[in-house]
């Protein structure tokens, strides 16, 4: 008897002892999100944390918005969020970011959409067109995010890369920037020189002009004026400043106050690891890019960065032109008129090409959406 009452009382405390192991465990367990049952905010995961690799391209002295942006994404979500900043392309560089997304390389990265339009067109190329009729940077940044969300068309072409847009920030206006100082004001004056064009609607206006067009990327533009590869190029005024461009150029043509085009940087997540993490977290990141994108690269409020360092980059490289010497053309109404009809009619063109490669009417609608938002915002 007292053997069997010995048997019962150490089974009874083994059974004590596994139970307060396991409660133990448990307690040392890390929370974890409790899907809502009844329409209520699901609770936090505060065990998991979420590692960003961001991805930053060469001679972008701008970073620091973006990198102000990514780290009050981390400070917001109290340590859940962790961001390893990579600069200088010294992860991924421009033509390497969507194969980098797809495999996994980085999280989260920029696109300047001068720089994709062969690889996503729908994104890239349709609102960059020449002579769209865009009057504003900011607007043509915030239509294109008016575009994205009506067409998912544009969603499937990033999600080829596992990316997905979060916002976009302007890239100003398109000017001709030369190292020499002949006097260019209509197509014809471009004869005989190698342009970068970076828009290759424009390399077909070179080639009837007697011209030619040079796909050079903007981290080989440095060296390529130096060796007098090419006599000049087609971008931004801060394009100087993020290249070190200033002392090869000798002449800048301003076609008008809205550029001959105007591109954008397109802000894309993973969507692996943006679905991998809890709601509260994806909202964070919409908050930050969206919700508060004006804040943060608007420059109305808070977190000016990249507005005021870009506007300073673009006075400073005026500033310089006009201390040097460098002939500044600013073209008139009528000129600018000669080079719009001499590019609009590539429009139709580009669409063309891009709907035979899909095998759908996708970019000619996409195409016509713009030009309805556009008018109905400037009502011409």
């Amino acid at each position: 008897m007292k053997k069997r009452l010995s048997r019962i009382i150490s089974i009874t405390l083994v059974i004590v002892l596994i139970s307060l192991a396991l409660a133990s465990c448990a307690q040392d367990q890390p929370a974890t999100t409790t899907p809502p049952t009844d329409g209520a905010e699901p609770q936090r995961d505060v065990g998991q944390v979420f590692q960003v690799r961001a991805a930053y391209a060469a001679g972008e002295p701008v970073t620091q918005s973006w990198t102000a942006a990514l780290n009050e994404i981390a400070r917001r979500s109290e340590g859940r969020i962790e961001v390893t900043h990579y600069y200088a392309g010294s992860l991924l560089t421009f033509p390497e970011i969507p194969r980098g997304m797809l495999e996994g390389v980085a999280q989260w990265a920029y696109l300047p959409t001068n720089n994709f339009p062969d690889v996503l067109p729908l994104n890239c190329r349709i609102l960059q067109l020449p002579f769209m009729g865009l009057r504003d940077p900011v607007d043509a940044a915030r239509i294109w995010m008016q575009l994205y969300d009506e067409f998912p068309e544009m969603a499937e072409e990033l999600a080829q890369f596992n990316m997905m847009a979060l916002a976009a920030s302007p890239l100003w206006g398109y000017h001709i920037h030369l190292i020499d100082d002949n006097e260019v004001r209509l197509p014809s004056d471009l004869a005989g020189r190698t342009i970068a064009p970076f828009k290759p609607e424009m390399v077909g206006v070179l080639d009837r002009v007697g011209a030619a067009g040079s796909h050079i990327p903007p981290g080989q533009m440095f060296e390529s004026l130096e060796r007098g590869v090419v006599d000049g190029y087609i971008n931004t005024w801060a394009f100087a400043n993020w290249f070190r461009l200033h002392e090869f150029l000798n002449q800048h043509v301003i076609v008008g106050e809205h550029g001959m085009y105007q591109e954008f940087f397109i802000y894309v997540i993973a969507i692996d690891f943006y679905e991998s993490m809890p709601e509260d977290l994806r909202q964070i990141w919409h908050d930050i890019h969206r919700n508060e994108q004006v804040d943060i690269f608007g420059g109305e409020r808070g977190y000016e960065f990249f507005w005021r360092e870009t506007e300073s980059f673009i006075d400073w490289q005026i500033n310089y032109a006009i201390e040097n010497d460098h002939l500044i053309v600013n073209l008139t109404d009528d000129e600018i008129a000669i080079w719009r009809e001499a590019l609009i009619v590539t429009h139709e063109a580009t669409l063309d090409s891009i709907n035979a490669a899909r095998g759908d009417q996708v970019a000619t609608a996409i195409y016509n959406r713009a030009l309805e938002i556009i008018r109905e915002k400037y009502g011409s």
